[in-house]
């Protein structure tokens, strides 16, 4: 599968630029035989919107450009990150999510489960958890898709109860993507690769067979995939 990674810098807000940003990524992939073009955590509205997530106009505007994107989504799939709706009235409004749009259809949304509070991050104030963790298809290979701080969860003294690649793993994914929004520093590579090995170890399949893992707009590479 020839899978596109979409780096690109989105403004917080600027929907008509960040969306003919993404279009124009969707074009270039399909131009060089794409099948799969992934960007980034929040892409859809920049990230940290924070405030905005409060107005509902905000919300309407990450919608009608995720509709816009699925247009483009004929024949080639595109993960993209935007806010989506709770339809539980229990909990915060939002979720921080996924799309797998293809074949001009919303094919699965997938929610961010570990929000982060600290630091730069605030997610918690506005975000509900997901309480379901599930593989996405897409042309007969099993995604296991997370959100950024969906797969820091490793260290001998967790931060978090739950960690969504635990639940993925059973489900034996084909490939592992991770839609992130983090700051940059000139060792994230090293430790994204960390995080990677670490995952597959606590799966039972420390030689990385039959698994390729995406992070960002790098490819940690673990094992063969056809």
């Amino acid at each position: 599968m020839k899978i596109f990674l979409a780096q690109q810098n989105y403004h917080i807000g600027n929907f008509a630029a960040n969306t003919e940003k993404i279009l124009s990524a969707i074009r270039e992939a399909k131009n060089q035989g794409g099948e799969l073009i992934v960007f980034s955590e929040l892409a859809v509205c920049g990230y940290p919107p924070r405030d905005f997530l409060e107005f509902e106009d905000f919300i309407e505007q990450c919608m009608l450009a995720i509709d816009q994107i699925r247009l483009a989504a004929d024949t080639i799939g595109v993960l993209v990150g935007a806010p989506s709706r709770n339809p539980v009235i229990e909990g915060k409004d939002l979720f921080n999510s996924a799309y797998l749009l293809y074949e001009q259809e919303i094919k699965g949304v997938v929610h961010k489960t570990l929000l982060p509070n600290y630091d730069i991050f605030d997610e918690y104030r506005y975000f509900e958890p997901a309480y379901a963790w599930n593989i996405l298809h897409f042309k007969g290979k099993k995604l296991a898709v997370t959100v950024c701080e969906d797969i820091w969860n490793l260290a001998d003294n967790p931060m978090y109860r739950h960690c969504p690649m635990d639940a993925l793993m059973l489900q034996e994914p084909d490939i592992m993507i991770n839609l992130s929004a983090s700051p940059f520093d000139y060792i994230h590579m090293e430790g994204r690769q960390n995080v990677a090995n670490g995952l597959l170890q606590c799966s039972g399949r420390a030689n990385g067979s039959g698994i390729r893992w995406r992070i960002d707009g790098d490819e940690c590479h673990a094992g063969h995939y056809a």
